[in-house]
């Protein structure tokens, strides 16, 4: 079984209490890892911060920091592989059993985006898992989120040498277009998927669901029409990330039979959305 680490904030006991009741009910133990705040940040880091050199946002600066924390442990440990969860998580009944595994890391992925945000993405062959019905898929384009997700170490420290950690989000770093990860490193996803954030849920939405987040991350495009620069530039972006599809996987052979697909979920979460 995989060590499993999970991110938790010490004002949010009714998270650590739905984290904690989950685990249990699935029979899997885990690290809690003080969440990061931007109480906790150095002066330097507010200094850059307020002076425009660091891009993002002190939430998502927190959010990255507190996955650096654990990949940092992994190092220090010599973890070899773990999974990485966020306290909001909502977790597949099937999970158990895929982490069992022994053979869950023998195709040698970098990483497993376990989670979807109901989401298209380009996916690769199905690599099956010991759990009928689910599989891994070589990840080809976004698929966001960083509530579930299993890190080797090898791509720990790979990403924490990195000189941009403070200009993406976490989630863009690791399983986004802007990390560009899945080009260079091989990253997968659970297919379905067997994680979902806690506010995808019905009852989520209404209570512990609510994230401290909000309000702090900016709209994903402001409101009326986008200026033709932007547009230019949405346009120059999304060729050129077909065409390193094409020269990454392509050459490979694993372009061959991939597929875009809209990523459902487990029969037990969707239940619950």
């Amino acid at each position: 079984m995989l060590p499993i680490f999970y991110i938790n904030m010490a004002s949010r006991p009714d998270r650590l209490q739905h984290i904690e009741r989950q685990l249990r009910a699935l029979g899997l133990t885990a690290t809690r890892v003080e969440a990061v705040t931007p109480r906790d940040f150095s002066a330097e880091l507010e200094e850059r911060r307020r002076s425009g050199l660091v891009r993002l946002n002190a939430g998502e600066i927190a959010c990255s920091l507190s996955h650096q924390s654990i990949w940092r442990t992994m190092l220090e440990q010599n973890i070899p592989a773990a999974l990485i969860l966020e306290d909001d998580v909502v977790l597949a009944s099937d999970l158990p059993a895929v982490l069992r595994d022994p053979h869950l890391l023998d195709h040698a992925p970098d990483a497993i985006q376990l989670e979807t945000h109901a989401t298209a993405a380009l996916v690769g062959r199905p690599v099956p898992t010991v759990v009928s019905g689910v599989s891994q898929n070589r990840l080809m384009s976004s698929s966001l989120g960083t509530a579930a997700y299993v890190m080797t170490s090898r791509l720990a420290r790979r990403v924490l040498q990195r000189d941009d950690l403070e200009q993406m989000s976490v989630d863009s770093l690791l399983f986004g277009r802007p990390g560009g990860l899945f080009y260079e490193a091989r990253i997968y996803q659970a297919v379905p998927a067997l994680a979902i954030q806690l506010d995808q849920t019905r009852e989520g939405k209404l209570s512990v669901g609510q994230s401290d987040l909000t309000g702090q991350r900016p709209p994903h495009r402001p409101a009326g029409p986008m200026p033709l620069r932007a547009r230019l530039k949405r346009t120059a972006n999304h060729w050129s990330h077909h065409l390193r599809i094409l020269t990454t996987f392509g050459p490979t052979g694993e372009l061959w039979g991939s597929r875009k697909l809209w990523l459902p979920v487990t029969d037990d979460l969707r239940r619950l959305m």
